[in-house]
Formats: structure tokens, sequence, C-alpha cells
């Protein structure tokens, strides 16, 4: 699920790219509709539909075929984790509530901000470890 969440900018470039390449595309422009009940409304299109399978199929593959797939999203989950999740997060909000470079509150947050690192820096270590591991004991391919 978090690469799903962590996919949705994916998702989004790809279907703004489609919009402006294929405008006319019934495929890619029409949204649907599909009505569960009373209060819930489903919308969306075919390309959306058809491009997020797609890519559940292909990653469920390579998750597959690839014994140590789960140690490779590890390492990518780790490096990704610290700016994404925190170093980004707390500069846009130091930016927004303009706070003053080496006030309490900064050094607080850039504390955090440190803590969040080496916490992301222990984690791809330790995923490293996994891979190094699962690569000396799997053979790639083989079921």
């Amino acid at each position: 699920m978090y690469g799903q969440v962590l996919s949705q900018p994916v998702f989004g470039a790809l279907e703004t790219w489609a919009s402006l390449v294929w405008p006319d595309s019934k495929f890619v422009t029409i949204e649907h509709s599909i009505r569960i009940g009373k209060y819930i409304n489903f919308r969306g299109n075919l390309l959306r539909l058809t491009w997020r399978t797609v890519y559940v199929v292909v990653v469920t593959v390579l998750a597959m075929a690839f014994p140590f797939f789960n140690d490779v999203l590890a390492l990518l989950g780790a490096v990704g984790y610290w700016p994404m999740t925190v170093y980004f997060p707390v500069e846009m909000y130091i930016a927004r509530k303009k706070i003053q470079r080496r006030s309490v509150k900064w050094f607080a947050l850039q504390l955090l901000n440190l803590v969040c690192l080496l916490v992301a820096i222990a984690a791809a270590c330790g995923a490293i470890e996994g891979l190094n591991h699962a690569l000396q004991n799997s053979k790639p391919f083989k079921f």
C-alpha cells in the first residue's frame, strides 16, 4: 500500500500527459460514474482503470519473479522516506510559517529532521544488509 501512495504522482503525471497528448480520446477524457447505494458514487475513466491495473500486475509479477523483491522495496522505501515524508514537509512548514532561523522552534524542527535522517540511514543500512543476504541465498527467476 505504501508503494501505491508514493506512486500517485507517477499516476497523475501519466494521466495528465495522456490528456494533453490525446485530448479528443474518449478512453482518456470521459469520466464514468458508478453509483453504489444512495451515497457512494465512484468516478473514473478507462485510462485510469487500465493504467493502474497494469501497474499493479507488473509489480506483482516482479515480486513473484524476484525472491528478494521485498528487500529492494525496503531499500527504496528507506531512501524515499526521509526526503518525502520529513525533509520537504518540514522545510515547507518553516518557509510558510516564516520561522526565524536559529529560534527554538527552528532548532526543534531541525533536530526532528536530523533524527529522522538518522533513522532513514539506519533503515537503508538494514535494507542493504537484507538485500545482500537475500542475493547470496537466492537464485533469481527460480521458483
